[in-house]
């Protein structure tokens, strides 16, 4: 089964380097170079007679941005971690690619051999962290002599072909109590698992790897339907529309609030004449005031005057000239 997807698989060594040369991978770029590394597996008491402990060939590839083709020679002693797959073809044998993410060398000089090896840490089992899927399982759990373990199958991104990268890994339970009530691993079923290199499979030439910690993941649906969202622009949300509006009325010009109110202004009727009463000495003539005089008397709110139940009667000009004709 081939993954439609890549994930990291880890590695982090120390080791001795045996030789270095340009990366062959990217040819006419003088700062990339290449150190191969004879990895070694020290012996352990982990056995499993499917597994031959042997020193593992190992390409380790990387940018060198200090500029100094000297500081990495033969016999340097070097940690260095990074992504990492295996190869194995009838032209080649089997080896470990490790794109370096970084790469330290031990301090010293290494031509002063007995002084700089006498210096260095021992040797120490690779340790690598990978996701992997389940493909078959063989051995059993403290019974006989082959160990409890299951081919995985990871795949990963190679930055030297700029493509994904499929190899298998075989991961190894240790006899004892520790792994007595771990659920049996299902076919297919997606595990990220923390290990140390032990050697290589006989069989099918496969890194050996002895667990230290395992994690179920859940399987990714490769199958799921295509959703509109999932393809092409995403539309972008209105957020705005479903605000409410302002609740304070804008600053409009004058003419549009007084366009539709009544006409209440008492200065706007016509004149009038209003019947004197009883006590009045002569009829009073009333004309609305001027825009000036508007102006310049401040206008007083005074009570309204009481009205008589009857309507008064207008008087017209006729009357007002009889009137007059009648006191001369």
């Amino acid at each position: 089964m081939r993954s439609n997807t890549t994930h990291p698989a880890i590695i982090h060594i120390r080791d001795f380097v045996e030789h270095v040369e340009p990366d062959p991978t990217r040819p006419g770029k003088g700062l990339s170079m290449q150190l191969r590394v004879l990895l070694n597996i020290p012996q352990r008491d982990i056995q499993s007679d499917d597994v031959e402990q042997d020193e593992i060939p190992t390409l380790i590839r990387f940018f060198n941005d200090s500029n100094q083709p000297d500081l990495y020679k033969a016999n340097t002693f070097v940690y260095s971690s990074g992504s990492f797959l295996t190869n194995s073809s009838e032209n080649e044998k089997f080896h470990i690619v490790l794109h370096a993410h970084n790469l330290d060398r031990h301090p010293g000089n290494e031509d002063d051999t007995e002084s700089y090896f006498m210096h260095c840490p021992g040797a120490a089992q690779p340790v690598v962290t990978f996701l992997g899927v389940v493909l078959e399982r063989g051995g059993e759990l403290n019974a006989g002599p082959t160990l409890l373990h299951y081919r995985l199958q990871t795949t990963v991104y190679n930055s030297s072909t700029r493509s994904h990268h499929t190899f298998p890994i075989t991961a190894y339970f240790k006899n004892g109590q520790r792994w007595a009530n771990f659920p049996p691993l299902n076919i297919n079923t997606h595990v990220f698992l923390t290990g140390r290199i032990f050697g290589l499979t006989k069989e099918h030439r496969q890194l050996a790897v002895i667990t230290d910690d395992v994690h179920f993941l859940p399987a990714p649906n490769n199958h799921s339907p295509v959703t509109p969202s999932s393809t092409g622009k995403r539309k972008r949300i209105d957020r705005w529309s479903h605000r409410a509006g302002p609740q304070t009325p804008t600053n409009l010009p004058a003419t549009s609030w007084t366009g539709s109110l009544p006409n209440t202004d008492p200065f706007h009727e016509c004149p009038d004449i209003i019947e004197p009463d009883d006590e009045d000495e002569g009829t009073q003539i009333t004309w609305p005031d001027t825009a000036d005089e508007r102006k310049a008397s401040p206008q007083v709110l005074t009570p309204t005057p009481e009205r008589r139940s009857q309507r008064q009667r207008k008087t017209s000009y006729a009357d007002i000239l009889a009137q007059s004709n009648h006191d001369l």
